[in-house]
């Protein structure tokens, strides 16, 4: 990240471009994993970012065991680098959905939903200004690199901003499972099964019969004399 403070404006359009065409695909392939992970991301900034944190220090020490538990037979030791490779691409994911998902918050929240009635329109729209504003923060670098004390600075405050974004967007993924957990949540709470004391019928909806009489209801008056 630190090569775009000093590479212009050039490049930092072109990262741009490159993180706008990743979102694309992902908004066209994943929308709900991607718009569960920003939910994820927008109801617990905090949380996401403490969890995100704690992923990034364990990284290496699960790489460690994972090596380990592979070298154990020839055959897991054949496969090490492919595990390390796995490894680093499960990371490399993550980091870029959550990255993403972050971006779509602050554009939603920059930008609003707009008069876009679609979901995948007001995603994209969203996408695209998230995606503006973390490239606006290296743009600034990028022009004040050539400044000896600002041009430090800025390129701390643009790496350490777009580290907190990633660490967030890493947090809600793993919170969220890669926005399969909050997906299934949904599904979950919208489908309400209809009460046992209710018929459906495919005419006319839904038919109220009788409410089943509880055994604990008191005898009737009648019957009462009866048995007097």
């Amino acid at each position: 990240m630190d090569s775009l403070a000093n590479s212009g404006p050039i490049a930092v359009a072109g990262i741009f471009g490159i993180g706008l065409l990743i979102g694309l695909i992902v908004l066209t392939t994943a929308e709900d994993s991607l718009t569960a992970v920003a939910k994820a991301a927008a109801r617990d900034i905090g949380g996401s970012f403490w969890v995100g944190l704690l992923w990034q220090a364990l990284a290496v020490p699960l790489l460690a065991v994972l090596v380990l538990g592979c070298a154990i037979t020839i055959i897991g030791i054949l496969a090490i680098p492919i595990a390390v490779l796995a490894w680093g691409l499960a990371y490399a994911g993550a980091f870029t959905l959550g990255l993403l998902a972050v971006a779509l918050v602050i554009g939603r929240a920059v930008a609003g939903r707009g008069k876009s009635t679609g979901s995948r329109a007001a995603a994209l729209r969203g996408l695209v200004v998230g995606l503006l504003a973390l490239s606006l923060v290296w743009l600034g670098a990028s022009l004040l690199s050539s400044v000896p004390v600002a041009g430090v600075l800025s390129r701390l405050i643009a790496l350490g901003f777009t580290w907190a974004v990633a660490t967030v967007g890493l947090g809600a993924v793993v919170t969220s499972r890669g926005g399969i957990a909050k997906i299934r949540m949904e599904t979950t709470l919208t489908e309400v099964a209809v009460p046992s004391w209710q018929t459906p019928t495919p005419v006319q909806g839904v038919v109220a019969a009788r409410r089943p009489v509880s055994a604990n209801v008191a005898p009737s008056v009648g019957s009462e004399s009866e048995q007097l």
